[in-house]
């Protein structure tokens, strides 16, 4: 369960009071008077142009959306080149400074006023107020009217005075700027003041923000100032629980366990009903999310059994309360934590979800149920049949994150059953598709950073590096943050990995490939083997092998991947003469063969295939290979990467010859047959720089360009051979090796 996944679950756990609606406190300050004049100076300005609407109305958004700023800042906003509005900002001043002459009986007026713009400027019902009372700016102006009214008479001359220490401290600090022309001086007393958030401003601050980690994360804060802001909403308000929930999601988006645990348990503290305020089931519920939320952070650490047990006692709690809501996200992360009976736990969890109408459960659940059908070999027709339920749903009920995750499930699926083609389409149709207007709010988590490096590791297959370290660096730039990046850095270092060992430089090869392990660790020893048997390190390789062979939750794929490596180590290691080699890697090749048959994987099949044809050749077998290699050349070209495809013609070209006829003209067909197919490889290893097996190729093409006389082809492919040999330097491959 991916990224997506954990913060779409954890964020429904926040609706979790039902009775009791905890609203943030709101205070009147002289910031909001502050706002309520401009807004009144505009209303009453009858010659307003085009370009000073457009701006007031950008300027007074963010100003009714931002924390309470000191006067110099709130001008500097004004006066600065953004906007057009000098002359609002110097009736301002004027404004605030005839206010501040008159006294409490001047904010008195001032509201009257306020109110008076909200009602019709004649007495017939067709004129129109200043201000629409439905606006953005009507409502802000009648929530503050509301507060004024209510405040009793100590707390309006409290309010006053305040206004005035409010216009000191500008006072004080303008001596060196002159504000009033315009002057861009910043203002250092405004840099000291502590923030002061709002109730309504920081409700609105942590909801944009939740939304932005939950869809676009490169447009959230980065996790430093994000949690820089945290600390300011909780100095204003530190009884704010969704503040210290919004940096438990931080933390956990840099893994950073205690921040995380902390601020979860901080959050949940500051939501404990009082025992006179709500009835004990309300209390249940708090506390039985707080245990699945647990679940969930223990979970994302893969403390797995810490997690299995604030399961249990979440769902304990769940049962007692009867909560069947709580109780199926409890179970959806059950089976995302346990790896027996995976199929009947989805399965159960997806048919209860959809009969209580928990639609994003529902969808995430078919999405699981048809990636453990890929893995239990069931029919690929049967999974993307669950798949195409989930693009309903999710269609229908638009969630975006699980349309994204649909799509880059169905790419992966594709690049398991081997068609590279249609895994690259599902990714493009990912990164293309338009869940927004004009693609303003387009999903943007690791399953769309996954779209992107599966393009970046498509192009790696074809050679293509310069687009590769293009589409890596928009990678990193769009996803600057755990957990997307661990996604582009595995790729990243299987790219250089690839590189390198195509360069046969193994030394570095095996520093990258300990270097994934702590991307990857199966990855890492399945590298690792890959360089030994490079190196020619043969016992080492097979450790490597031995250590992935043990462990108990291989998939197929990496099964047959660890078959293969070990049928290489096998047949290089000893002499290509020794028969009992050959006959122990068609058996270890015929199981893998069986296995990739029974799971659906067809390039895998093709591949295996191409390996059993070079045993036979080698076994003195010529015709059976070269059968077996016509069978499935095809498949390699149309669904394999160059290299592979260059593979597979080196291997028919010596399978050609090898069942050439001894006839001088007939073989001489053949030959040439042989080496139009060398010379198709040559140009793929060229342009993927396989320099070891490009050398191999040109070796051979030469010997056999010697034996039907084509002494300036001869010679061209010597010089080449010669010219490699001297810029790129590699050990001769072992003939033997597919």
């Amino acid at each position: 369960m991916c990224w997506d996944t954990l913060f779409t679950m954890s964020t429904d756990f926040m609706n979790i009071d039902g009775n009791i609606k905890r609203v943030q406190k709101e205070t009147l300050t002289p910031y909001k008077v502050a706002t309520v004049i401009l807004i009144k100076e505009y209303c009453n300005e009858t010659t307003k142009v085009i370009i000073e609407r457009r701006d007031f109305c950008l300027a007074a958004l963010k100003l009714i959306q931002s924390p309470d700023m000191e006067l110099n800042a709130l001008l500097n906003v004004l006066y600065s080149p953004e906007y057009i509005l000098h002359r609002f900002a110097r009736q301002l001043e004027v404004q605030l400074n005839l206010l501040n002459g008159k006294g409490v009986e001047g904010l008195l007026d001032l509201f009257d006023s306020v109110v008076r713009l909200m009602k019709p400027t004649l007495d017939h019902s067709l004129s129109l107020p200043a201000l629409n009372k439905n606006s953005v700016l009507g409502l802000y102006i009648r929530r503050i009217i509301i507060f004024f009214e209510k405040l009793p008479f100590d707390q309006v001359v409290s309010l006053y005075e305040a206004l005035k220490k409010y216009l000191e401290r500008r006072t004080s600090t303008s001596e060196s700027s002159d504000i009033s022309t315009g002057s861009d001086v910043e203002d250092s007393y405004s840099n000291e003041i502590k923030t002061t958030w709002g109730g309504r401003q920081a409700e609105l601050l942590v909801a944009q923000q939740a939304h932005a980690l939950q869809t676009d994360e490169h447009k959230a804060m980065s996790p430093a100032e994000l949690q820089v802001l945290v600390r300011e909403l909780l100095s204003c308000s530190p009884y704010y629980a969704e503040a210290h929930y919004l940096s438990y999601l931080n933390c956990l988006r840099v893994n950073e366990y205690c921040g995380a645990v902390d601020s979860l348990y901080h959050c949940f503290d500051r939501l404990a009903p009082l025992e006179n305020r709500s009835a004990p089931e309300d209390r249940s519920r708090i506390f039985r999310y707080a245990a699945l939320n647990l679940a969930v952070l223990h979970a994302q650490f893969n403390h797995k059994e810490v997690a299995q047990a604030a399961l249990k006692e979440a769902i304990m709690m769940a049962q007692e309360a009867g909560d069947n809501v709580c109780l199926q996200l409890a179970h959806a992360w059950m089976y995302h934590l346990i790896t027996d009976q995976k199929g009947p736990l989805i399965e159960r969890s997806v048919g209860k979800a959809s009969m209580l109408g928990i639609t994003h459960t529902t969808g995430l659940g078919l999405i699981a149920y048809a990636h453990n059908s890929a893995l239990e070999a069931k029919g690929p027709s049967q999974v993307f049949e669950t798949l195409m339920k989930s693009d309903v749903l999710n269609c229908q009920h638009s969630m975006i994150d699980l349309m994204s995750m649909t799509y880059a499930e169905k790419s992966a699926l594709w690049a398991y059953y081997g068609k590279t083609e249609m895994s690259s389409v599902c990714a493009q149709l990912l990164l293309l598709q338009n869940t927004g207007d004009k693609k303003q709010h387009m999903f943007n988590g690791p399953s769309t950073c996954q779209a992107v490096v599966n393009i970046a590791n498509i192009l790696v297959k074809f050679g293509e590096y310069s687009l590769v370290d293009i589409v890596l660096a928009h990678a990193k730039e769009r996803f600057p943050n755990e957990p997307c990046n661990k996604v582009w850095m595995l790729s990243e270092q299987l790219y250089v990995f690839t590189q390198l060992v195509r360069h046969e430089k193994w030394s570095e090869a095996e520093t990258i490939a300990l270097n994934i392990s702590s991307l990857n660790f199966l990855e890492s020893k399945f590298r690792l083997a890959e360089v030994y048997l490079g190196k020619g390190d043969y016992p080492k390789g097979l450790e490597c092998i031995d250590s992935i062979e043990k462990d108990d939750r291989l998939t197929p794929q990496n099964k047959i991947r660890a078959m293969i490596l070990s049928s290489q180590i096998m047949c290089a290691s000893v002499l290509p003469e020794n028969g009992i080699a050959g006959v122990n890697s068609l058996v270890l090749l015929n199981t893998a063969l069986e296995l990739a048959v029974q799971n659906h994987l067809s390039y895998y099949e093709v591949l295996i295939k191409m390996y059993l044809a070079n045993i036979q050749l080698i076994m003195g077998m010529p015709t059976l290979a070269l059968n077996l290699v016509e069978e499935v050349i095809i498949q390699i070209l149309a669904h394999a990467g160059y290299y592979d495809q260059g593979r597979a013609f080196v291997l028919y070209a010596k399978c050609l010859v090898a069942t050439a006829p001894t006839c001088s003209n007939a073989r001489k067909d053949v030959i040439l047959k042989a080496i139009k197919a060398l010379a198709k490889a040559k140009d793929y290893f060229t342009k993927v720089e396989a320099y070891g097996k490009l050398r191999t190729t040109l070796c051979l093409e030469s010997l056999l360009c010697h034996e039907i006389d084509l002494k300036i082809e001869r010679n061209q492919c010597a010089f080449e051979f010669r010219q490699l040999e001297e810029q790129f330097p590699t050990k001769l491959d072992n003939l033997s090796l597919y």
